[in-house]
C-alpha cells in the first residue's frame, strides 16, 4: 500500500513542525517526528503532503461568474479586494470548486509566506503534491464545527471550506464576539487533551489517544481540501511529461485549430482595436474631469469611485471622511497596547488594520468608537500571531441617520 509523507510547517517560517507516513485511510504508520524528515524517508514515499500554518490564510468565498478556473483565478482578487488589507499583488490565491452559484471557495496568503515555504522544503530537497492549510485537515462533520487543541492554539473548522485558527486563551473571547453575530453552532467537536467551555455550545470531547498530526492526518484523507499549488505555483512542470508521448498529435491537432480559428482571431484583433481605442478615449475624459489624478490604474473605476464620493460629500448622508478620520484617531490615540499597521477609506468605510495586546482591548476599543454615537464599528478578522499579538482588521462607518 502506498505510503504518503505528512509534513506540518511551523508558524512564522520557522522551519518543520512535525512529520508522520501515513495509509490512504489516514492512519499512522509509525509515531509522529518532530523536526524535518531525512533524506532517506523523503526517497522511501512517492507522495509527500505538506500542511501549511492556518494561521498564516485566510478562508474566504467569492462569487465569480463561469467555470474556467484560469479565469475565475484571475477574477478572484478583485472580486475579494475590498475585503483584504493588503495589495493584491502581494497575496495569493486558491481555489476550490465552485458551488451551483458560482461561489468559490478561496485560500488567500501572502506570497512572501509561499516563497519562504518553497525555499524551506527545497533546502531539505523536498517536491510536495500538495501544500494545504491545516485548518482544512481538521477532522469535521457537517452537524458541528470542529476544533483541534493542540498545545496553546486551537485549529477551528467550522464548515467544509472555513474555519480559522485561534490561541487558547483568546478561544472565549472570539466565541463570544461571534456570538454577538449569531455566527456560532450549537454543538461542536473538540479533538486533542483539553477540558474546557463555551457558553451557548454542547461541547463533545473525542476521548482518543491520538497527537494533532495524527488526527489532522485522518481529517486530510477525508476532505474537502484546498490545494495552495495553483497560478504561479503550480506543477507545471507535470504537464510537460504527461504530454511528451503525444507531441506529434498535439502539433496536428495545433495546426487544425490555427487553420479552423482564422476568421475568429481576425474578429478578435478589430474588437480588440476598438476596445483600445475606447479605453483611451475614457482615460483622456477621465484626466479632463480629474486633472490631479497621477496614478491611472482602470479609469472607468477610478471614475465611478469618484463620483461615488462626490455624491457622498454633497448628500451629507454618511459621517464626512475628514470628522470619522478625527473622531477615529482621538479614540485610538487614547487607546493603550494597540497600534495601526495601516488603513484604508472607500465608500464611505474606514478600514483599519490593528496590532493589539489582546482581544479583550479590541473589543474595547470597539465599544469606544461606537459610544460616540456618530460610528459604526466591527472587527472584521482577529489572528494571533507568534509572538501572541493580535493582527486583526476593523471596520469603521459613520452611523446612518
Amino acid at each position: 500500500m502506498a505510503e504518503t509523507l505528512l509534513i506540518r510547517l511551523a508558524p512564522a517560517l520557522q522551519g518543520f513542525r512535525d512529520w508522520l507516513l501515513v495509509d490512504e485511510q489516514g492512519q499512522g504508520k509509525g509515531p509522529v517526528q518532530n523536526g524535518a524528515p531525512d533524506a532517506g524517508v523523503i526517497a522511501a514515499v512517492r507522495r509527500v503532503v505538506v500542511l501549511v500554518p492556518g494561521a498564516e490564510v485566510s478562508l474566504m468565498a467569492a462569487q465569480v461568474p463561469g467555470r474556467n478556473r484560469q479565469r475565475v483565478l484571475r477574477a478572484v482578487p478583485y472580486a475579494l479586494e475590498e475585503q483584504l488589507a493588503d495589495d493584491v499583488e502581494q497575496l495569493h490565491f486558491a481555489l476550490g470548486g465552485a458551488d451551483a452559484d458560482d461561489r468559490y471557495p478561496v485560500v488567500v496568503v501572502e506570497r512572501n509566506h509561499m516563497d519562504g515555504w518553497a525555499a524551506l522544503l527545497q533546502a531539505q530537497g523536498i517536491s510536495a503534491s500538495q501544500w494545504v492549510p491545516d485548518i482544512l485537515a481538521v477532522p469535521h462533520e457537517s452537524d458541528s464545527w470542529s476544533l483541534l487543541v493542540d498545545a496553546d492554539n486551537v485549529l477551528v473548522r467550522s464548515g467544509e471550506y472555513s474555519g480559522f485558527s485561534v490561541n487558547m486563551e483568546n478561544l472565549p473571547m472570539v466565541f463570544t464576539l461571534m456570538q454577538a453575530r449569531e455566527e456560532t453552532p450549537a454543538a461542536a467537536r473538540v479533538y486533542g487533551k483539553a477540558l474546557f467551555e463555551l457558553e451557548g455550545i454542547e461541547l463533545e470531547f473525542v476521548d482518543e489517544q491520538r497527537v494533532a498530526l495524527e488526527y489532522l492526518a485522518r481529517g486530510l484523507m477525508q476532505g474537502p481540501v484546498i490545494d495552495l499549488l495553483q497560478g504561479d505555483y503550480s506543477r507545471r512542470e507535470e504537464w510537460g511529461r504527461l504530454l511528451r508521448p503525444w507531441k506529434t498529435s498535439a502539433a496536428l491537432l495545433l495546426a487544425g485549430l490555427v487553420v479552423a480559428g482564422a476568421s475568429t482571431g481576425l474578429d478578435y484583433y478589430r474588437l480588440s482595436q476598438q476596445q483600445e481605442q475606447l479605453t483611451a478615449e475614457i482615460e483622456a475624459l477621465y484626466r479632463k474631469t480629474f486633472p490631479n489624478a497621477r496614478r491611472i490604474v482602470n479609469p472607468r473605476v477610478q471614475m465611478e469611485q469618484q463620483l461615488t464620493a462626490l455624491q457622498r460629500k454633497s448628500g451629507g448622508g454618511s459621517t464626512d471622511f475628514l470628522a470619522m478620520l478625527a473622531e477615529t484617531a482621538n479614540v485610538i490615540r487614547a487607546a493603550k497596547g494597540i497600534s495601526v499597521q495601516g488603513a484604508s477609506y472607500r465608500d464611505g468605510r474606514l478600514d483599519l488594520e490593528l496590532m493589539a495586546d489582546n482581544l479583550q482591548l479590541l473589543d474595547k476599543l470597539k465599544q469606544e468608537l461606537i459610544a460616540g454615537g456618530n460610528l459604526q464599528a466591527e472587527i472584521q478578522s482577529a489572528t494571533t500571531e507568534a509572538d501572541q499579538k493580535v493582527k486583526s482588521r476593523m471596520r469603521v462607518q459613520g452611523r446612518a441617520s
